[in-house]
């Protein structure tokens, strides 16, 4: 059985990426409302949840398993022998090391800032906001750009380098839902709150914050 169960995310790496990558975010999201912010379970944020669900589903199962396993595989013919080969072997590999690095900053530095933080803004104002204003979601975006992409870079620099160095190409959506556990509550905490907050009182508001704000204009 367990010889089975491991042998689907090789059989079936997409549907597996976008299985482990919707469950992943939700859950992400639901640690972080329960237990950084302290919701109670009447309190929960579901439309907040839904939206952290879709993006898990659509973009970091699908969208990111099609740039890091056929279009990636495609730019860097080498990629999956070279994460195949040992240490030794791999620091002999100059077109390798290369080919890494180019990964790397490829997907850091241009698919990050480029797509994947405006598919969160756009996402997260579709599903949450009552009347969504997708250039809103952008100009906030714009806003919080230096600060998301210093903590983006802190978690998945390192974790990139190690996706691409070391893991075979069915693994590499696998384990970047592996290491978006964290990253994933790190961005609920930083942007999971109301959509509005942000042009309302100058930054994205906590749960307790918000209702601290609320309340007082009520």
């Amino acid at each position: 059985m367990w010889k089975r169960l491991a042998q689907i995310p090789i059989k079936h790496p997409l549907a597996f990426g976008v299985g482990i990558s919707t469950v992943k975010t939700s859950a992400s999201d639901l640690l972080v409302q329960t237990v950084v912010e302290g919701r109670q379970t009447k309190d929960i944020d579901w439309k907040r949840n839904a939206a952290f669900a879709t993006f898990g589903c659509f973009y970091l199962g699908g969208v990111q398993y099609a740039i890091y396993v056929p279009i990636f595989g495609r730019l860097f013919s080498n990629a999956a022998s070279f994460a195949a080969k040992p240490i030794r072997d791999k620091l002999k590999d100059v077109k390798g090391m290369i080919a890494l690095c180019g990964q790397v900053f490829l997907d850091q530095f241009v698919h990050h800032p480029l797509m994947y933080f405006p598919v969160f803004y756009g996402t997260r104002e579709l599903v949450m906001s009552e009347k969504p204003d997708l250039m809103a979601a952008m100009s906030t975006y714009k806003t919080n750009m230096k600060e998301d992409l210093a903590a983006l870079w802190k978690v998945w620099v390192p974790s990139t380098f190690i996706n691409f160095a070391f893991m075979p190409m069915w693994a590499r959506v696998p384990w970047v839902a592996g290491t978006s556990l964290i990253w994933t509550c790190i961005l609920s905490a930083m942007r999971g709150g109301r959509c509005g907050a942000q042009r309302r009182y100058g930054s994205p508001l906590s749960y307790r914050e918000y209702s601290y704000f609320d309340q007082g204009e009520s």
